[in-house]
């Protein structure tokens, strides 16, 4: 697949989640399954359905990926608000388990709570089928344009070090 140039419009969003075979192998390891952007609104929606490999001994899913569910709905928050205009890698989260998260479906919904220049603040909620809160979330992240992004990878396959010029 040819990636426009960002910025991405929504319908632009819609297309390329729509193709599951394009999410990066994590989300894939999750079950990840769009549902919804609104890049006006800056909330991204989706499902997913982790499998039983990923429960603790205990029985429920692993408060990591829990954690990294949250943390991708969050992230395409940000990134849908940006048109997919560069990265936006998170500097800090907390995550809250209020109920035990089990395999299977589960719904969730991240959304930018404060845009500034740079950074955003972002919330992400976790559902099951039943529409009980499972797990709630809060991060910042820190928006680095696709021109940056190409330079810190260029260096870096130079050998140089990638804060040198930034």
């Amino acid at each position: 697949m040819n990636f426009p140039r960002p910025p991405w419009d929504e319908a632009t969003i819609r297309q390329y989640f729509s193709r599951p075979e394009l999410a990066p192998g994590y989300s894939r390891l999750l079950g990840f399954e769009f549902v919804d952007v609104d890049t006006t609104a800056m909330t991204f929606e989706c499902t997913f359905n982790p499998g039983p490999e990923l429960c603790s001994p205990a029985g429920a899913i692993q408060g990591g990926f829990i954690t990294a569910m949250l943390d991708d709905t969050m992230s395409l928050a940000a990134i849908s608000a940006l048109g997919f205009d560069g990265v936006v890698p998170t500097l800090e989260m907390k995550t809250s388990f209020l109920a035990p998260v089990m395999a299977g479906f589960v719904r969730a919904k991240g959304q930018v709570l404060k845009k500034g220049r740079k950074t955003f603040f972002t919330e992400g909620r976790l559902w099951d089928r039943e529409g009980q809160l499972l797990a709630h979330a809060t991060a910042t992240c820190i928006h680095r344009p696709h021109d940056k992004v190409k330079a810190a990878r260029a260096r870096q396959a130079r050998g140089e070090n990638s804060r040198s010029s930034e």
